[in-house]
């Protein structure tokens, strides 16, 4: 059971006019893992979340090895397979967009996780687009010793430190009887929603990131996780 309390109301009438299951075209959606734990740097959103979806980067610099030293953020698809097969494979019935994986390493990119100690975050995740920015992504991020607080408190405090965001609600929830937080903001006069909870296994934590879709599509987007 996904439980919730105090977040924000949506309606889905005025956030996402298109037909239930209609998928508009969005030949422009990068991956998950070029913006994720990164801190905005082109479309201002939430703490890095969407930063990629207009852009069509989405590419792994050259230096990046995914099987030697962390010593430059990177992502391509499958450069972490086991990660990857960690992320929902499919989102009210439909394959994602792209589905991609990597590893941050710089500070910058790490913000509160880096106070913390850690040095390198490996990451999975599946985008789907909407169209006008709306988007759902579906994902997964992993380091020894990580837990899905501190993944909240990466997002809430990344949130807070863009001056143009406004933090709506921090709520806690509980989902397939384990304890998730979600984190609800609006930057400009998008709304975006970040839940995070820990996977089945340690060490791993399963995140949904949102922009402008309706209530049901986010309970939607964690269901799809089931028992992961």
């Amino acid at each position: 059971m996904v439980g919730r309390t105090g977040a924000p109301d949506r309606d889905a009438r005025t956030r996402c006019r298109h037909a239930p299951g209609e998928r508009a075209a969005y030949p422009c959606v990068t991956g998950y893992a070029s913006r994720v734990p990164r801190r905005p740097t082109r479309l201002v959103l939430l703490a890095a979340l969407l930063v990629a979806l207009v852009g069509c980067t989405g590419e792994a610099p050259p230096s990046f090895d995914p099987t030697g030293a962390c010593t430059a953020d990177g992502s391509v698809p499958g450069a972490y397979p086991d990660l990857e097969a960690r992320v929902p494979t499919s989102y009210r019935g439909t394959a994602p967009d792209s589905l991609d994986s990597g590893r941050n390493c710089a500070a910058e990119s790490l913000g509160s996780l880096a106070d913390l100690g850690f040095d390198e975050v490996r990451f999975a995740g599946a985008t789907w687009g909407f169209g006008a920015e709306r988007a759902v992504v579906l994902a997964v991020q992993s380091a020894p010793g990580l837990d899905a607080d501190q993944l909240a408190d990466f997002y809430a405090a990344s949130a807070r430190s863009n001056g143009r965001t406004e933090i709506l609600a921090e709520t806690e929830l509980t989902i397939a009887g384990r304890s998730g937080r979600r984190l609800d903001a609006k930057t400009g006069e998008r709304l975006q929603t970040v839940v995070t909870w820990p996977a089945v296994d340690a060490e791993v934590v399963n995140v949904v990131v949102t922009n402008d879709v309706p209530d049901e599509r986010i309970t939607e987007a964690i269901e799809a996780f089931g028992n992961r």
